[in-house]
C-alpha cells in the first residue's frame, strides 16, 4: 500500500499561514527604528549609501538580511530612494520580508524538530507557540530587530545538533559550527548555547565531530567579523549617556498623540548579578514568564517530554542537552546588566528558546489535547493584549514599566485601546485597497 509522504505545507497549514498572513497585513511594521538603525544603516554604508552612522555592533543578522536589502535597492534603484509604499523606502521594507522569510523556515524547522521527536506538529502547535512566546512581536510589531534571524539560527543549530548522531554526522557537524559562528555575531551571549552542545558531544566521545564544529565555527566567525572592515566599517561607536542623577524628561507630544517619559540611562556596571536569571523570568519588569506566560507552560511541558524521555530512552540525551544549553543562555546573563532589553517586550532575550517552548507546548497537547488548546488560546490572547499596548502606547510611558502597568493600562483604557486598534486595522486596508486602485495616500511625492 502506497503511503503518501507528509508535507509541512498541508492544507490546514496553508491556511494557518493565509491567516497570518492577514494579520500580518493588517498590523506589520515597516519602519526600521531603534536599535534596528546599527544593521540597517550598516547594510547601507556597507552597500555604498552613506547614512548619518554606520558601526558593527553584533551585526550577524544583517548577513540575512542583505540579500533582501539589496532587491529593496534595486526597487530603489528603478523607482527612487524617497519613501513609497506605506511612507518607508524599499529598502526598510525588504527588512519586514526578510524576517518573515525567517519566521516561515523557523517554523519549517520547529516542524522538523517535532517530526523527528514524534510530537504532535499541526499549525496550532506551531502558532500558538509563535503567539505564545516574544517571537510574534519581533516578527509584527518590531520585525527589523535581529529576534527573528537570531531565533532561526538556534532553531536551526537545535535541529542539525538533533541530526549529529544520523549517517551525515560530520557534515551536521560542519553546519553546526558554521550556525555558531555565524550566531555569535548575533548576540555573543549565544556561545553559551553551543559549548554545552559541544560539551554534550563531547561527553558521547564524539570528539572528531567537536574538531570539525570548532574549525567550522572559527573560520565563519572570522569571516563575518571582519566582513565590515573591508568596507572601512568602525566596529565601535562613542555613546554619551546622561548621568544616572539627572531628570526625568517629559517630551511634549503632538495632538492626539501621547506623552513619552524618557528615564536617563543607568551607566553602573555591577559586572555580576546572581540575581538577573530569576529576574528575566519571573519580574514584573520584563519576566518572560508573567508577560508570555504560555512559556511557563512550554517549560511544564518540556520537562514532562524529558520524563518521559528517560523512561523509555528516546530521545532522552537530546532534550537533556537541549535544557541545559537554555539553562547556560539565560544563566550567561548574570553578566549582562541591562537584561531587560529596554522597551522591550517580554523577555526578548529568551525569544531564541522557541524550540524548546514547541517541544514543551507539543508535549503538552500530546497528553491532553482538549484541555491544553483552551488553555494556550487564553495565553495567547493575553500576549497579544499586552503587544498591543506595549505597541500603541499611552501617557506617561517608561521603559521602568512592567507587565503590572501594561495591565493597568489595558484594563482603564480597554475602549480606547480597542478603538485605536480597530482604526489602525481599517486604516491599513483602506491604504492597500487604494493601492490595488493605484493611489498611494501615503506616498510623500503625491501631488
Amino acid at each position: 500500500m502506497h503511503v503518501r509522504a507528509e508535507r509541512f505545507l498541508s492544507r490546514p497549514m496553508a491556511v494557518a499561514f493565509a491567516r497570518y498572513g492577514l494579520f500580518a497585513l493588517t498590523f506589520s511594521a515597516f519602519q526600521v527604528k531603534g536599535d534596528a538603525l546599527v544593521y540597517f544603516n550598516l547594510l547601507r554604508r556597507f552597500f555604498g549609501e552613506e547614512p548619518d552612522f554606520a558601526y558593527a555592533y553584533q551585526f550577524g543578522s544583517a548577513l540575512w538580511n542583505a540579500p533582501f536589502f539589496l532587491v529593496g535597492k534595486a526597487f530603489g534603484i528603478v523607482f527612487g530612494f524617497q519613501p513609497r509604499i506605506f511612507h518607508v523606502s524599499f529598502e526598510e521594507i525588504s527588512i519586514t520580508v526578510a524576517t518573515n522569510v525567517a519566521f516561515v523556515l523557523t517554523l519549517y524547522l520547529g516542524w522538523r524538530i517535532l517530526r523527528e521527536l514524534d510530537l504532535p506538529r499541526g499549525p496550532g502547535v506551531l502558532f500558538l507557540t509563535a503567539f505564545g512566546t516574544p517571537l510574534f512581536f519581533y516578527i509584527v510589531f518590531d520585525p527589523a530587530g535581529k529576534h527573528a534571524v537570531d531565533t532561526l539560527l538556534l532553531t536551526a543549530a537545535t535541529y542539525v545538533f538533533l541530526r549529529c548522531d544520523s549517517r551525515n554526522a560530520t557534515r551536521a557537524a560542519l553546519v553546526l559550527g558554521a550556525l555558531c559562528g555565524w550566531s555569535l555575531n548575533i548576540r555573543w551571549a549565544n556561545g553559551a548555547f553551543f559549548l554545552v552542545l559541544a560539551i554534550a558531544l563531547l561527553l558521547r566521545e564524539r570528539r572528531r565531530l567537536v574538531g570539525f564544529a570548532t574549525v567550522s565555527a572559527l573560520i565563519v566567525a572570522s569571516v563575518i567579523f571582519a566582513l565590515p572592515a573591508t568596507r572601512g566599517i568602525e566596529y565601535f561607536f562613542p555613546i554619551i549617556s546622561q548621568p544616572v542623577n539627572a531628570a526625568a524628561e517629559r517630551v511634549a507630544a503632538p495632538p492626539g498623540g501621547i506623552v513619552l517619559e524618557v528615564t536617563p540611562l543607568d551607566t553602573s556596571d555591577p559586572g555580576f548579578d546572581p540575581t538577573i536569571p530569576a529576574r528575566m523570568l519571573f519580574s514584573l519588569h520584563r519576566g518572560l514568564f508573567l508577560w508570555t506566560p504560555l512559556t511557563a507552560l512550554a517549560v511544564i511541558g518540556f520537562v514532562l517530554a524529558l520524563r518521559r524521555a528517560r523512561q523509555t530512552g528516546a530521545n532522552y540525551p537530546f532534550l537533556l542537552t537541549l535544557l541545559a544549553a537554555a539553562l547556560a543562555l539565560l544563566c550567561i546573563h548574570v553578566i549582562w546588566p541591562r537584561w531587560d532589553g529596554g522597551f522591550s517586550f517580554s523577555q526578548r532575550f529568551l525569544t531564541a528558546l522557541f524550540p524548546l517552548y514547541l517541544i514543551g507546548v507539543a508535549e503538552l497537547v500530546r497528553r491532553a489535547r482538549l484541555v491544553v488548546y483552551p488553555i494556550l488560546v487564553a495565553t495567547v490572547a493575553f500576549a497579544l493584549m499586552g503587544a498591543f499596548v506595549h505597541d500603541v502606547g499611552y501617557d506617561g510611558v517608561s521603559e521602568r514599566d512592567g507587565i503590572g502597568r501594561i495591565l493597568e493600562v489595558a484594563n482603564s483604557n480597554r475602549d480606547n485601546l480597542r478603538r485605536k486598534v480597530q482604526t489602525d486595522a481599517e486604516d491599513r486596508w483602506k491604504y492597500l485597497w487604494g493601492l490595488l486602485e493605484g493611489r498611494d495616500s501615503k506616498c510623500i511625492n503625491e501631488p
